[in-house]
């Protein structure tokens, strides 16, 4: 199947992905996000992945960690080469608080290291000059 490229749109713009899925479908999503990610990030695109309401779940260590899709690099493995290209990793300062816990935990985990905290204006500033998609 050859799929087309298109050549034609500016480098400069701002990639923004995000991902607002977080371990219900075992990751599919978060895999699909990080896989989109890295590989505008290997093609020197700007690239923002924010990660929030459930999706903000992938923010702290350990949460990759076993997941693995197949077909896919293991999770753990595509936010790493992401954060390696340049990527930046934005978590939802309010769902930081709100959406991060997992059932049995009563306090935040360790966010893992790359990930800054941002507000929802945020994603409004980065997609007036460039495209979302979102997983």
């Amino acid at each position: 199947m050859n799929i087309p490229f298109a050549t034609d749109t500016p480098l400069a713009y701002n990639y923004v992905i995000l991902l607002a899925s977080g371990n219900e479908d075992g990751g599919k999503r978060a895999t699909l996000a990080f896989s989109t990610a890295c590989s505008a990030a290997a093609m020197d695109m700007t690239t923002h992945v924010f990660l929030v309401g459930d999706g903000s779940f992938w923010a702290y260590e350990g949460h990759t960690h076993g997941i693995h899709a197949p077909g896919f690099p293991p999770l753990e493995e595509l936010v790493s080469n992401y954060l390696e290209l340049g990527g930046q990793l934005y978590i939802c300062s309010a769902c930081d608080q709100v959406c991060s816990l997992l059932p049995d935990q009563d306090h935040l985990p360790t966010k893992r290291a790359g990930v800054e905290l941002r507000g929802l204006a945020s994603v409004l500033h980065y997609t007036v000059n460039g495209t979302s998609i979102t997983f």
